[in-house]
């Protein structure tokens, strides 16, 4: 490749980092998002059915996410992300038009398939065009700075969303179905990077290849699945439990787009500085916080819920609930991070649909059992069900990881 080439190609790939944050940004500037149970309610939907439809959405995900991020391996990111982009404007242009449960169901089943294409593509082409740049130190801090504009996107949306409120819950489902297109608009000018593709393969060969990659071969590469796998789905489990938990104590709607952005700006700063704060904790103490700040945030709202009403109360409530979004900034940097340094490029984005499938298959098995629980016994017997429970999975898979990868470092791999 010639200079003037070779710059144009860097210039390019630049470009693509600039995209996906981009992309990031506005996939989640949901304004509907901080008051999404409200808004179901409005359209015929009851408190269970919320959790029924997730459900079904998580359940669609899980179908579609290792086919769609084996997809993206083969066939190419830009692609991949053009039509992630296109579902995702198709999905919410959708929305301002259902009414009762078969609609929303609907919707979900779009977005699903917009999210299954999404997931792991945007990390899988930043980590390929910086790898092509030659700036492999500046990985985690790129990724990092994705989290940043992604929460940030929320946030500024969450704003607008409680601003928009005022006018009613059918306003703030129309402007989302005019700015959910925008990713489909930055996709378009994004570029592949030159990599090998699995396509030389039979697709046998290449799931068995994909297998033995993050499951046989490396321990650590396995327990860190599994870690991702265990906090996601303690944080998806908590996201959905968060507005009828504010209903309950009391929380005025009008706050709710504020305090959404509160929580999305608190994951946004943590992981743009994640990589900061490890350096500062270390590894084992991000681990171990990242492991077990879910546990204080379920038995601290649970806490909050059983002691009283009043302004007091439900300030303490959501301020219990920010562990969560602290969590989850530390998980979606150290520990993707962590994935995608030790899987081979060609199969980034099927590994990263892996971790996203299994909280996805996991918020199916427990979206009906969050409903019963919460109809028949509420909010302050859920929470200590699910901390009680999630306490115990965390010490399965968070122990054993920090050993493995201790004995990576002492042996000099990590």
């Amino acid at each position: 490749m010639s200079d003037p080439d070779q710059k144009k190609y860097r210039s390019r790939l630049r470009r693509n980092l600039v995209l996906i944050r981009c992309m990031a940004f506005s996939w989640m500037f949901l304004i509907l998002m901080p008051v999404i149970v409200p808004f179901f309610k409005s359209v015929g939907l009851q408190d269970g059915d919320v959790f029924l439809v997730q459900a079904i959405f998580s359940g669609a995900v899980a179908i579609l996410e290792v086919p769609t991020g084996y997809v993206s391996d083969l066939l190419g990111r830009k692609r991949t992300l053009v039509v992630a982009g296109l579902l995702h404007g198709v999905a919410f242009s959708i929305l301002p038009f259902v009414h009762g449960f078969t609609g929303v169901v609907i919707y979900e089943l779009v977005a699903a398939l917009a999210v299954s294409l999404y997931s792991g593509t945007d990390v899988a082409l930043q980590y390929d065009s910086v790898e092509a740049l030659g700036e492999t130190e500046g990985r985690r801090k790129g990724l990092g700075q994705r989290l940043f504009w992604m929460q940030s996107g929320e946030t500024l949306a969450a704003l607008v969303g409680g601003w928009l409120v005022i006018r009613g819950l059918d306003t703030v489902a129309t402007w989302n179905a005019i700015v959910g297109w925008v990713p489909f608009l930055a996709a378009l000018f994004l570029m592949d990077v030159n990599i090998d593709r699995m396509g030389a393969n039979s697709h046998r060969e290449n799931f068995g290849r994909i297998v033995n990659e993050l499951f046989r071969v490396s321990p650590v590469v396995r327990g860190v699945l599994w870690n991702l796998i265990a906090y996601g789905l303690a944080t998806l489990c908590a996201v959905w439990i968060f507005q009828g938990y504010w209903q309950e104590l009391g929380v005025p709607l009008v706050y709710f787009g504020y305090i959404w952005a509160g929580y999305n700006l608190v994951v946004a700063l943590v992981g743009r500085y994640a990589h900061t704060i490890e350096r500062v904790l270390g590894t084992l103490w991000t681990h171990r916080a990242i492991a077990f700040l879910p546990v204080v945030g379920y038995f601290g709202m649970a806490w909050v819920f059983g002691a009283g009403r009043g302004t007091l109360w439900w300030i303490a409530g959501v301020a219990m609930g920010l562990t969560f979004q602290v969590g989850h900034g530390l998980t979606q940097v150290v520990l993707k991070d962590e994935l995608n340094v030790r899987v081979p490029p060609e199969m980034r984005a099927t590994a990263n649909s892996i971790s996203s499938l299994g909280v996805r298959i996991g918020f199916v098995a427990l979206a009906p059992l969050l409903k019963v629980l919460i109809d028949n016994h509420g909010y302050d017997r859920t929470l200590q069900t699910f901390g009680s429970g999630y306490f115990l999975v965390a010490l399965l898979v968070a122990w054993p990881l920090m050993r493995l990868m201790r004995g990576e470092r002492e042996a000099g791999l990590g």
